[in-house]
């Protein structure tokens, strides 16, 4: 019987090379689920950008609300978000935009 398992264990262990394993689309993995058409830039605390990446095929854009500390997630078409992105109003200097890799 000890033979039978050391057989059978040489087998296996040789052959887990040549096993090739395959990926489980477990769909997208996004931070934002649903985006929001309003913002007041004088109430922000802070933004992220999240570049595309392979778990979500989109840019993101989250802000922080600086009396709540909530977190929302805004669309990138925005007037304001664009103005902030730019860096060229003086007015949303005081924002930081923090750029993850």
């Amino acid at each position: 019987m000890d033979k039978k398992c050391a057989v059978i264990t040489c087998v296996l262990l040789l052959s887990t090379p040549f096993i090739q394993g395959f990926a489980v689309p477990r769909g997208k993995r996004c931070l934002c689920n649903k985006l929001s058409n309003q913002v007041n830039v004088m109430a922000l605390a802070q933004m992220d950008v999240y570049p595309r990446s392979s778990l979500c095929e989109n840019t993101e854009y989250i802000v922080t609300v600086k009396s709540t500390g909530a977190t929302k997630c805004v669309s990138s078409d925005l007037k304001e978000i664009k103005a902030l992105l730019s860096g060229k109003n003086r007015f949303l200097k005081h924002i930081p935009v923090i750029r993850h890799p």
